[in-house]
Order: C-alpha cells, then sequence, then structure tokens
C-alpha cells in the first residue's frame, strides 16, 4: 500500500487555490496541474507499507499529542527547487509552531514503525502543478510578481488523515484510511 499522511483542505481554501491555479493556466499551460479533489498538505510520505502494519501505524498516529485545532494560511507560490528549472510550483503555507510541532509528531510517530525519518526539513507547501521537464529560472520573478501573496485564504485544521494513494491510468487516487482529530 503508498501511504501518506496529509492535512485535507476544505471546501473554501480548496476553491481559492484552484482559483490560483486557473489564473496559472495561462502562464505555464505546459505544466500538469494537480487535479482539484487531490489537493492536500501532506506532512509525511510513507511509500510502500504492508497491509499488515498499517492497525500499527494507525495506533502509532492515534496517539499523537492533541494540540486543538489551528489556522493554516495561503502565504504565497512556492517554486521548487530553489535552484536549477522549476519542477514544482506550490501554493506555500503557514500554520506557525502548531504545524511544525505536528509536523515532527508525525514523524516520531512514524518512526516508532520502523518508517525512516525525512532527512529534509519540512517545507510546508500543496503542489498545485508539476512541470516535468522543469520551467527556465527565468519565469521565477514573473510568476512570482503575478501571484503575490496579497490575498491569502485560510482555514481551521482540525485533524490530519493516513491516506492511500493508488496509481492509475488516470493519475493518482486517493482515499483517507483513518481520520485522527486534534
Amino acid at each position: 500500500m503508498r501511504l501518506f499522511v496529509a492535512i485535507e483542505l476544505d471546501d473554501p481554501f480548496r476553491n481559492h487555490l484552484i482559483k490560483i491555479q486557473d489564473s496559472l493556466r495561462s502562464v505555464v499551460p505546459q505544466a500538469s496541474f494537480t487535479k482539484p479533489q487531490n489537493l492536500h498538505l501532506t506532512l509525511k510520505f510513507i511509500g510502500e507499507l504492508e497491509e499488515k502494519k498499517v492497525p500499527a501505524l494507525c495506533d502509532a498516529l492515534g496517539a499523537v499529542a492533541r494540540s486543538g485545532k489551528f489556522p493554516l494560511r495561503y502565504t504565497g507560490l512556492d517554486l521548487l527547487p530553489e535552484r536549477g528549472p522549476i519542477r514544482i510550483i506550490a501554493a506555500a503555507v503557514d500554520g506557525g509552531e502548531k504545524l511544525r510541532a505536528l509536523q515532527t509528531a508525525i514523524e516520531d510517530a512514524c518512526a516508532t514503525q520502523q518508517i525512516p525519518r525525512e532527512n529534509r526539513r519540512f517545507r510546508a507547501h500543496i503542489t498545485l502543478a508539476r512541470a516535468r521537464n522543469g520551467l527556465p529560472r527565468s519565469v521565477r520573478p514573473k510568476l512570482l510578481e503575478q501571484f503575490p501573496p496579497a490575498k491569502p485564504g485560510e482555514m481551521s485544521v482540525r485533524n490530519f488523515v493516513l491516506m492511500l494513494s493508488t496509481l492509475s491510468n488516470k493519475g493518482s487516487e486517493y482515499s483517507c484510511l483513518y481520520k485522527i482529530a486534534l
């Protein structure tokens, strides 16, 4: 099973990001855009895990300390990687210390299940589009200028989920396996 832990987006926040995607389509038509129903904030990519290990993982995630709900804000575009051709156009988001603490607690919970820790620092973003061949660095200033963080969207994060990612000829399809309230 291909798994990841994420924050699902509420409809108003998702719709805010869809409007940004729609505007981006005319600027970077060669990009492949994330399906609206697949927009989410990944907290931990797990990858392949045997089905028999999922209940123990759910128990470990269920034991994550509850910090209560917190706001998640759109802060502008994030163009990744920072150096070289742009491969990912994302919505940068900020959830403050509560988001960072939640992500660290999820990383710790997964480590108890022998799921390797991520060796890159957590960078909160929601992938809006991918450029398979990369976009030239020269479009970076144009994109950042055209899409400033002038009108931020915001939502209240009340839970996180363990998601199953199923690959098909239509792309990835996500389904919630387990939801954990904050």
